[in-house]
């Protein structure tokens, strides 16, 4: 394989991970996030793929891309190859900027890699233990590819631009591909992976076809995946550049970014939930009226401080639109959902005037811990007095993670009334099962009965 003046030491330590990394050797607190995880990607795919405008991308992804044995998952249950059914469901998975996150690696690594995992899994008539060792192998060296690369670049870009090297590894190690092969999958991945310049596209939002890069980043890995098999070589990584630094990679088998990551019990961008949840404290703790609000100040980093759009137009920007979510947020006083983006709520009049009342400001300590925590201070003028939060951080954090009823309210919500062939009905044995052939890898109908609770 030809890698130019590179060497490929760091890129080989990773291809190694990516085929020897097994359940059998994980701590059972990896084990079990890994299997959330991928339950929580799926439902966040099939609501995804019922957002406003989504149907635009899945139907080019469908009548693009060849028939093939993997599910796109809206429901027809159509069957495209590879490359189609990552694209269509990769979109979706980030149609409600519902999906986990990384603080460290500042991106959603389970939508890169589960919708290229799950396509490939089906191809292969996988187990689900091969899915979940996959994806647990993608969403590591994902996570570590971002590391190396934000450093090397010094640029903050979309997931997509290290997702495909993580979509890149699942299938490689899905379909059994050899130490070279893989290592030209995930070297084309990376070279050919978008850049996205991720506070253009919070300044203005554009659709799911270029939100963080998601959908593309997958499409790339699956891509890369197809002509390393085909026999293209890559041109080594990043890894092995010598300005680059690849001690992430030290920790692969060891340390596992996967239960540092966290999950969003709501729609929308992650850096606005925890105002949203220090209103919920401020509403709960004084039984404050929205109708009795004279004015809210939200205080944050100067990068939230950019979600300032008052009108969104459409359920992406209503997603970067800090007051727009703080405003449904507290006229509901109840956790924001998919049909909070829809065009009556955000046309409602009760949200829209309190939207205009709402003002956004830079707090030092939030802009501080910025690199451990995104965080938030809520004051709220109701009633000629002015309420005061702490600073507070969001729901599904290591710091405040979710309660069990919490999750699965959360899930409940996205597929509890998903229909048709293509949905994952039965995708909650991930959470229990360990061996067997998975449902995940066969989508089938039904309902996916999981309990809630109230906020």
């Amino acid at each position: 394989m030809a890698t130019s003046s590179f060497g490929r030491e760091h890129m080989d330590r990773a291809v190694e991970y990516v085929h020897s990394e097994s359940l059998d050797e994980i701590p059972d607190e990896v084990d079990e996030a890994l299997r959330r995880r991928v339950l929580d990607q799926l439902a966040a795919v099939v609501a995804g793929h019922r957002v406003e405008r989504m149907d635009v991308s899945t139907d080019y992804a469908a009548e693009t891309y060849t028939a093939g044995e993997s599910t796109i998952l809206d429901g027809s249950g159509r069957e495209r190859c590879l490359e189609g059914a990552t694209l269509a469901n990769g979109l979706a998975g980030n149609a409600l900027d519902i999906d986990d996150g990384n603080r460290i690696a500042e991106g959603h690594p389970a939508a890169c890699v589960v919708p290229a995992a799950l396509a490939a899994a089906e191809e292969q008539d996988a187990t689900i233990r091969e899915l979940l060792d996959a994806v647990l192998a993608g969403y590591e060296v994902a996570c570590r590819t971002a590391l190396v690369l934000k450093e090397w670049t010094g640029m903050y870009n979309g997931s997509g631009s290290w997702g495909a090297v993580g979509a890149a590894a699942a299938i490689a190690r899905l379909r059994g591909y050899d130490h070279e092969t893989t290592a030209d999958a995930l070297g084309i991945a990376e070279w050919n992976a978008p850049i996205n310049p991720v506070m253009r596209s919070v300044a203005r939002p554009g659709s799911a076809m270029t939100k963080d890069g998601i959908g593309w980043g997958g499409f790339v890995g699956a891509t890369a995946a197809n002509v390393a098999r085909r026999g293209l070589n890559g041109s080594g990584m990043v890894f092995d550049d010598e300005e680059a630094d690849p001690s992430p990679l030290d920790s692969l088998g060891e340390e596992y970014f996967l239960t540092e990551s966290y999950y969003k019990p709501y729609p929308g961008c992650r850096w606005v939930h925890s105002g949203v949840d220090a209103a919920f404290e401020l509403l709960d703790e004084h039984g404050i009226d929205a109708e009795d609000i004279e004015a809210v100040r939200a205080y944050t980093h100067w990068k939230a401080m950019e979600l300032g759009t008052k009108r969104p137009a459409n359920p992406d920007e209503a997603e970067y639109s800090y007051p727009y979510m703080l405003a449904v947020a507290i006229v509901k006083n109840d956790w924001l959902t998919p049909a909070d983006f829809d065009e009556a709520m955000r046309t409602d009049e009760g949200v829209l005037d309190l939207v205009d009342k709402i003002s956004l400001h830079q707090d030092e300590e939030a802009q501080e811990l910025y690199s451990e925590k995104s965080t938030s201070r809520i004051e709220i003028d109701a009633d000629g007095e002015t309420y005061t939060s702490e600073l507070t951080s969001p729901r599904g954090s290591r710091e405040r993670p979710l309660t069990d009823d919490e999750y699965f309210k959360k899930q409940r919500v996205l597929i509890d009334d998903a229909e048709g062939e293509g949905s994952p009905s039965r995708c909650t044995t991930t959470s229990t099962t360990t061996t067997g052939r998975s449902a995940t890898c066969s989508p089938t109908g039904g309902r996916n009965e999981t309990h809630s609770s109230s906020r």
